[in-house]
Order: C-alpha cells, then sequence, then structure tokens
C-alpha cells in the first residue's frame, strides 16, 4: 500500500486552509483547529454548514423563537440540546429557526410544525445515512490519510451538497402536489374551511412470509439485501393514486383513495416477488377499506388493524380482502369467499375474500 509522502501531506493541508479562508473563516479559528488536532473534523463541518458558534439562547434570539419552543424543535428534528451558553449551533441552525418563525407568523400552528419536524427529522436522517453510505464512503481510499480524506470530503461536499438539496426539494414538491391534488375534501369541510381528520380510504399491508425465521439461516446482509429489494418492488408496482406509507423491514404499508389502483398495485407487486424466484420471500398482502386518520405521515385506525390483521393470517402469494373492499371493487377483479375468522383485535368474526388471479378461471378457494 502506497503511503502518502510529506509533501502530498503539506499540500493536503495548504489546500484545506485555502478552501476554509475561502469559506470566511479566520485565521484564529483555523489556527486553534489546527493546534488542537481537529483541522479535519473542522474542514468538514464547515464544509456542511456545520461550524459550531452559536448558543441555544443566541440562535433564539437571532431567530425570535422562544428557547422553550426552540428546544422542542431541536428535539423533534434530532438536534442535540447543548448545555448553557455552550456553543453547539451552526449558522444554518440559526437559518432554519428564522424560516420556522416565518411559518409561525403566516399563521401554521406551533404543534403542527413540531409534528412535521418529527417526521421530517426521522426521514431525513435516513436519508443522510443512505447518502454517506452509498455515496460519501466509496470516497475512501486504501493510502488515505486523515488530511487527504478530509479534502476529498470537502471537495465533494462543495459539489453535490447543492445537487442533493436541490433533489430533495423536487422530489418533496412533486410528493406535496400528489397529495394535495388526491385528497378529496367534502363540501361541508370546504364550508367550515377545516379538513376533516378521518378519510375512507383503502388500506394494505404486503409481508414476507418468513423473514423473521430466514434471519437465522442467511447473513444479516443478505436480510437487509431482501427489505431493501422489497421497497424496490413495492415502489415499481405503484399505481396512483395509490402510496407507500412506510416500509417496516419485512412489509410495506400502502393506502389509495379508490380500490381498484391499490388491487393493481398490490396484484403487481405479489408478481414481482414471486418473479424474484428462490431465495426471495414469498409475499402475503391483507387490504381493508373503511375510515382512517393520517397522523405524522402514517395512518391509523380500526382499518389500519383490520388490514395489519387480514395480513397475518394470510399465506404466500395471496392477497385476502374485507368485504367492503369487494364491494367497491370492479367487475374485473374476482374473488372467492373465505371462512369467517377470529382476528386479534377485531370485535366479531370476520369474513375475507381471496383475490383470484386473473389466469385463474375456475373460481376455486386457493389452497
Amino acid at each position: 500500500m502506497e503511503v502518502p509522502n510529506d509533501l502530498e501531506q503539506a499540500e493536503a493541508r495548504d489546500e484545506l486552509v485555502r478552501r476554509l479562508r475561502a469559506m470566511d473563516q479566520s485565521e484564529q479559528a483555523i489556527g486553534d483547529a489546527e493546534r488542537e488536532g481537529r483541522l479535519t473534523t473542522y474542514a468538514i463541518e464547515v464544509a456542511l454548514g456545520g461550524d459550531r458558534r452559536h448558543s441555544l439562547s443566541s440562535v433564539a434570539r437571532e431567530s425570535g423563537l422562544s428557547r422553550d419552543f426552540l428546544r422542542r424543535l431541536l428535539q423533534a428534528i434530532g438536534r442535540p440540546i447543548a448545555a448553557p451558553r455552550e456553543r453547539a449551533y451552526t449558522d444554518d441552525d440559526i437559518d432554519l429557526a428564522r424560516r420556522i418563525k416565518l411559518l409561525i407568523d403566516a399563521g401554521i400552528p406551533r404543534e403542527g410544525i413540531l409534528e412535521t419536524a418529527r417526521v421530517t427529522g426521522q426521514a431525513l436522517s435516513q436519508i443522510a445515512e443512505s447518502v454517506r453510505r452509498t455515496t460519501v464512503s466509496p470516497l475512501l481510499q486504501p493510502d488515505d490519510t486523515d488530511l487527504t480524506l478530509a479534502l476529498r470530503y470537502v471537495q465533494t461536499a462543495g459539489a453535490l451538497s447543492p445537487e442533493v438539496a436541490a433533489v430533495l426539494d423536487l422530489i418533496f414538491r412533486a410528493q406535496l402536489r400528489d397529495g394535495i391534488r388526491s385528497d378529496l375534501v367534502a363540501e361541508a369541510e370546504r364550508d367550515t374551511g377545516k379538513q376533516s381528520g378521518t378519510h375512507e380510504i383503502a388500506v394494505a399491508f404486503a409481508d414476507l412470509v418468513g423473514y423473521t425465521k430466514l434471519g437465522e439461516s442467511v447473513p444479516t446482509e443478505r436480510l437487509g439485501e431482501i427489505a431493501t429489494r422489497l421497497a424496490e418492488l413495492a415502489t415499481a408496482a405503484l399505481v396512483r393514486p395509490t402510496q407507500i406509507v412506510k416500509m417496516i423491514g419485512d412489509a410495506a404499508m400502502l393506502v389509495a383513495p379508490e380500490i381498484d389502483p391499490m388491487l393493481d398495485t398490490i396484484q403487481a407487486l405479489v408478481a414481482a416477488a414471486d418473479a424474484e424466484g428462490e431465495g426471495f420471500p414469498e409475499l402475503r398482502v391483507g387490504v381493508a377499506y373503511g375510515a382512517a386518520t393520517p397522523r405524522a405521515g402514517d395512518w391509523f385506525g380500526s382499518t389500519v388493524n383490520l388490514a395489519s390483521r387480514a395480513t397475518d393470517v394470510g399465506k404466500g402469494g395471496r392477497i385476502y380482502a374485507t368485504e367492503a373492499v369487494v364491494e367497491l371493487a370492479s367487475d374485473r377483479h374476482r374473488w372467492r369467499r373465505s371462512r369467517k375468522r377470529n382476528l386479534k383485535g377485531v370485535d366479531g368474526r370476520v369474513r375475507l375474500y381471496a383475490l383470484l388471479p386473473e389466469s385463474d378461471e375456475t373460481g376455486s378457494e386457493p389452497a
């Protein structure tokens, strides 16, 4: 393995210092970082907007937010809460707080902002980890030192950060447009100027059969690959306005305001999983239709529970639906009535219906 010589080290150090100066860092700050042996981490933090120079109080003062609400906001998005007078926050934190203050001044409720912050923080932490793993980690080379690796990180951050931010913005705006377009508001709700918290919606869970037991016989990495592949298949199978609510390791949760697009989606997903061949678990799917309530990017209520329980009793490669789904589905979907069952957490016995493949002309009950 070739080890960088002193000249290469010096060149990397000089380039880091030059870039820090170009990012308006003072000679004293640069010198302090170098004397303390943290020039490399300091350069990366600054490149990512992470030069920590503000206390919680100063962020609150600069943004106009109260300290209490600012603390709750930072906790919601997963940022650390600093000790009094500790300089743990960046210019970016002030910019964020100022923008949140504008939203509050525009009339958006504080609790609604905190709910959105929690969802966003959780989602973006996963996005950041994925970007780090797929984009940043491959930058590591066998002969790297801290200085040469830090320089490569800084160069990449400068080039890619604006592009990643732009991509996320475009995806967010597209998702928001689609959600608003498919959001059905009743006439009574328009009259009051408020949307009801409950909607009639189709909910489905697609679960990999035997995934947990599979973990006893295959490497953890393979389990991760299967879960990732399920997410890819689910995304590819979507028939709008069906949406993926979340991936839950070995399962996908989907919702749709209409029955037929949901059934088309889950049929395509089951077929795609089957086409993966041996080594990929079969999918079982349960779908229900009824009232559900959206909260923080998720859905709650008895309909969600019913869809989950219908999935639990299903067999691999099969789709089971409740009677409400069957009644609202178009005639092109064919069903076989199943016996009534006791489902955990559901009052009374529930009759489920098996969705027959289009090629099945016999109408017989799947085994």
